[in-house]
C-alpha cells in the first residue's frame, strides 16, 4: 500500500475508533488484525500508540478546523452553557454554539472555582468574546440561582444578548411540580414499589419476562432515573404494557396495588404527563429553534386543561398544575421567543398576545440598531410580512415553508427584504 493510501486509511479507521468510543488497543486484537488483513494484507493499521497521539491531535485539529468555519459563516449565533460533574467528579462546563445548527465549542475544567454567578460570568465573557461578541445574540443556561446572576452581568456588558433559560430544564422543573403532588406523588411511589417488587426478585423477574413472552411482548418493567422526571412515563408505560402479565402473576405483595384505581390513575397521569416529556424530547433535539418554545407552551396548557378534568387530581392539585404552568412558561419565555415565533413562517401568528406583539417588536427594533439596518425599512417589511403583502402576497411563498427550514426560507425566498437579517438573529 502506498503512503497516501495508508494515511487516509489510518485517518478513517482512528476516526471510527474515535465516533465509536472503542478501546485504542483494538487494532492489536487478534481478530481484529484477521479482519483487516482479509479486507487489504497490504493495509497495516495503526498503533495504538499513534492512536493516542499523532492520529488523535490531527483528527481534533480537523474537527476545530470545521467548527470554527462554521461559526464564522453563521452572521448570528446563540451559546449554551451546560454545568456537570464527570466520573471523577470534577466540575465541567460544557459550551455549545447554535448557528443555528448546534455545534460543541469547547469544555472548560472548573478546578477549584466555586461555580458562583460572577465566576460563571467571567466564563462566558470570555467564550463570548472569542466568539465575537457582535454576532452572538442569546445566552442559554439552566435556571440555578448562579446562573441568574450571571445573566446580570452580561447582559449589563452585553446589552444586545438575550439570556434565556432552558425550555427543557424548565419542563423538567413543571414535571418535579407536578410529581410533587400527593395524589401523583402517592400513585409514583405504588408503581415503584411494584416495579421493584418484579424487578428485583430472581423468580418474579423470570415469570414476569416469560408471561410477556407468551404473548409475543419484548418490554420489560422499567425504573426512572434519579435525575430526569420524563422516566416516569416510560415506567408507567411499561407497567400499562405489561399489566396483563402482572395480574396473572398475582403476586402477594402487589395484588393488592394491581386494582383498577391503580391502573386508573396510571392511565390518566400519562395523559398529563406525556405531553410534558414529548415536549422534552421535542425541544431538546437538534432541530429545536427558539420560535417551537412559544408554540411548545401554548399546545402544552391546552392539552393539560383538556385532560385534567379526568384525572384523578384534587381540585385543588388541578389548580396548581395550571399554576405551576404558567409560572413555568413566565420565567422561560422572554420576548425574543414572541419575535422568533412572529418571524417563523410555518406557524400562525394568533397566539401571542398584544403585550407580546409589542414586546416582539421591542426586540425586532433593537436588534436592527445593533446590526445596523435602518429600523424604517425593516418595520415596513415587517409590516407587510405580516399582512401578506408584497413579495408575500401569493399562497405558494407560504406553501413552500411547510419544505423547508425558516432560515433557508428567509435566506433564500427573501433574502431582498430588509427584515430578512432578523430572522437569523432570532433562531
Amino acid at each position: 500500500m502506498d503512503e497516501p493510501s495508508q494515511r487516509k486509511a489510518d485517518e478513517c479507521f482512528a476516526r471510527a475508533v474515535y465516533a465509536t468510543g472503542s478501546p485504542l488497543m483494538l487494532p492489536s486484537n487478534v481478530y481484529w488484525k484477521r479482519f483487516l488483513n482479509v479486507l487489504q494484507p497490504a493495509y497495516t493499521p495503526p498503533t495504538r500508540h499513534a492512536l493516542s497521539t499523532n492520529l488523535l491531535d490531527e483528527e481534533f485539529n480537523r474537527v476545530q478546523t470545521k467548527v470554527k468555519q462554521t461559526i464564522d459563516k453563521a452572521d448570528c449565533i446563540s451559546v449554551i452553557s451546560d454545568g456537570w460533574s464527570n466520573i471523577r467528579g470534577q466540575g465541567i462546563i460544557n459550551y455549545i454554539v447554535t448557528t443555528p445548527q448546534p455545534v460543541f465549542y469547547k469544555s472548560v475544567d472548573t478546578k477549584d472555582n466555586r461555580h458562583t454567578g460572577q465566576y460563571i460570568a467571567d466564563e462566558l465573557k470570555v467564550i463570548i468574546n472569542d466568539l465575537g461578541q457582535e454576532k452572538v445574540f442569546a445566552l442559554v443556561t439552566d435556571n440555578a440561582a448562579n446562573m441568574k446572576v450571571a445573566w446580570a452581568h452580561v447582559e449589563e456588558t452585553y446589552p444586545h444578548i438575550t439570556t434565556i433559560g432552558c425550555a427543557a430544564h424548565t419542563l423538567n422543573l413543571l414535571l418535579k411540580d407536578i410529581m410533587a403532588l400527593k395524589t401523583m406523588d402517592t400513585l409514583y411511589k405504588r408503581a415503584k414499589q411494584i416495579v421493584k417488587c418484579v424487578k428485583g426478585k430472581q423468580v418474579a423477574s423470570a415469570t414476569y419476562l416469560s408471561k410477556q413472552k407468551e404473548k409475543n411482548m419484548s418490554t420489560t418493567l422499567k425504573l426512572p432515573s434519579i435525575t430526569r422526571w420524563g422516566g416516569v412515563v416510560i415506567m408507567y408505560d411499561s407497567l400499562l404494557e405489561g399489566k396483563e402479565s402482572l395480574q396473572e402473576m398475582a403476586i402477594s405483595q402487589t395484588a393488592g396495588m394491581l386494582d383498577d384505581v391503580f391502573w386508573e390513575g396510571v392511565s390518566s397521569s400519562l395523559k398529563i404527563l406525556k405531553p410534558i416529556a414529548a415536549a422534552i424530547a421535542m425541544i431538546e433535539g437538534d432541530g429545536a429553534i427558539l420560535s417551537d418554545v412559544q408554540c411548545l407552551f401554548a399546545e402544552l396548557k391546552e392539552e393539560i386543561q383538556t385532560v385534567l378534568p379526568t384525572s384523578l387530581l384534587l381540585k385543588a392539585e388541578e389548580t396548581a398544575v395550571v399554576k405551576s404552568l404558567e409560572r413555568r412558561r413566565e420565567f422561560c419565555m422572554k420576548p425574543v421567543h414572541a419575535a422568533a415565533y412572529m418571524l417563523d413562517p410555518k406557524y400562525d401568528r394568533g397566539i401571542l398576545s398584544g403585550e407580546e406583539i409589542n414586546g416582539a417588536y421591542r426586540v425586532i427594533t433593537a436588534m436592527s440598531d445593533h446590526l445596523g439596518l435602518d429600523k424604517g425599512k425593516v418595520l415596513g417589511s415587517l409590516a407587510k410580512y405580516r399582512t401578506k403583502q408584497g413579495l408575500w402576497e401569493g399562497d405558494g411563498i407560504w406553501q413552500s415553508c411547510q419544505h423547508i427550514s425558516a432560515a433557508t426560507w428567509w435566506k433564500g425566498l427573501c433574502g431582498s427584504e430588509a427584515l430578512a437579517p432578523l430572522d437569523q438573529a432570532t433562531r
